[in-house]
């Protein structure tokens, strides 16, 4: 007979306790993240295809710039700090020259202007002889800064040719264009070619409220802003035909004082 071999059921018992007791313990599982796509629609998206995709350049190019307008001018004119006569000259652009054009003045008939011999930061010129070439439409409408206080200026012209017995007159027409009173002047009369004076005098009121009379002529008036009035200079060793100058120097205050400015005026002798 055959001899069967028993293992006992407390050694099974016990190797099975011991198998346990060395394995390993299951390492804890890190929970799957629920990306925005899975979670909105419970499909998995791969990370690939909610990477931020590459911008694409809708950036068109910049169009060519319009060049400035070029400004130039038939007769030498002045640019000055503001829009108006009453504004000191800053410069002057000649004949021949060029400048740009930077702005329009907010009434028509000044430019904003810049280049050449002008000042860096522009200055103003009126249109009465300019020529533009180019587009103005663009352009940006400057603001003038407010008028200088005191504006001191006059336009000095000849009125007329005048007798008085045996003494001839000069009459001129001035009129004030600034701001500020005129009170005394100092009047001059040269032959242009010679230069000898045919009249020279100071004067505390020079200013005639009328051409005539001349013997003896008005005088004794102030010239207020925007008045006109006339200064009758006799003459002396006058030349037919030969050419002379008036130099009129008028002043704010007595005796020549204050703000003052001279202008010329030629004229022939009749």
């Amino acid at each position: 007979m055959l001899a069967r071999s028993f293992f006992p059921i407390g050694a099974l018992l016990a190797t099975a306790m011991l198998g346990a007791c060395a394995r390993p313990p299951d390492t804890p599982r890190e929970p799957t993240p629920i990306l925005p796509a899975q979670a909105a629609t419970g499909t998995v998206v791969p990370p690939t295809a909610l990477a931020t995709p590459t911008p694409t350049s809708t950036q068109e190019s910049s169009p060519t710039p319009t060049p400035a307008p070029r400004l130039s001018v038939t007769t030498d004119t002045h640019c000055r700090s503001g829009p108006a006569q009453e504004y000191p000259s800053l410069g002057v652009l000649e004949v021949g020259q060029t400048a740009e054009v930077l702005a329009r003045g907010p009434d028509p008939g000044f430019w904003y202007i810049a280049g050449g011999q002008l000042p860096e930061g522009g200055c103003w010129l009126w249109g009465e002889f300019a020529e533009v070439d180019g587009a103005v439409e663009p352009l940006p409408v400057f603001t003038p800064a407010p008028s200088p206080t005191p504006a001191v200026g006059f336009d000095l012209y000849l009125k007329s040719f005048e007798n008085c017995g045996d003494t001839f007159y000069v009459v001129f027409a001035v009129k004030n264009v600034g701001g500020k009173r005129f009170w005394s002047g100092y009047v001059e009369v040269q032959d242009f070619a010679t230069r000898q004076n045919l009249h020279q005098r100071r004067e505390r009121h020079p200013f005639a409220a009328t051409v005539l009379p001349v013997c003896p002529p008005d005088h004794g008036n102030e010239l207020w802003p925007g008045e006109t009035r006339y200064i009758h200079a006799p003459l002396s060793k006058v030349k037919s035909g030969s050419t002379a100058i008036g130099i009129i120097t008028l002043c704010t205050a007595d005796y020549q004082g204050e703000y003052c400015q001279t202008e010329y005026s030629y004229f022939e002798l009749p």
